[in-house]
């Protein structure tokens, strides 16, 4: 874990139920995740399922600071409450932490390596 300069990130695809649960799930969760390190890195309402994704109408990635760091944040005392209204505001929903490429990788691709 926490490859250098690698960064982690959480995927996730949900159907959205319960549109003013999710709204609120949403009011609660941008403030945390800037506290924690987090963004928003990708967000598509219109995704294009694949493989048990299909119906979703939501699809999001955040991006962490490190590997470590996005763990973390989802094994927060913090996040499993609030992660509470988005289970119960989504169904079909999926969610993986992954850890992104690390800086000699990105250089070594960058120069056709």
């Amino acid at each position: 874990m926490d490859k250098k300069g690698a960064k982690g990130y959480w995927i996730s695809t949900a159907t959205v139920t319960n549109p003013e649960l999710f709204a609120e799930y949403l009011e609660k969760v941008g403030p945390w995740l800037k506290e924690v390190g987090g963004e928003v890195f990708a967000k598509d309402t219109e995704p294009q399922g694949k493989e048990r994704t299909e119906g979703a109408n939501l699809a999001v990635i955040c991006e962490f600071p490190s590997m470590r760091a996005a763990v973390g944040a989802y094994e927060s005392a913090k996040y499993q409450e609030l992660s509470k209204l988005r289970k119960a505001a989504t169904s079909n929903a999926t969610f993986t932490i992954m850890e992104g490429m690390d800086e000699a990788t990105k250089l070594k691709r960058a120069m056709g390596l």
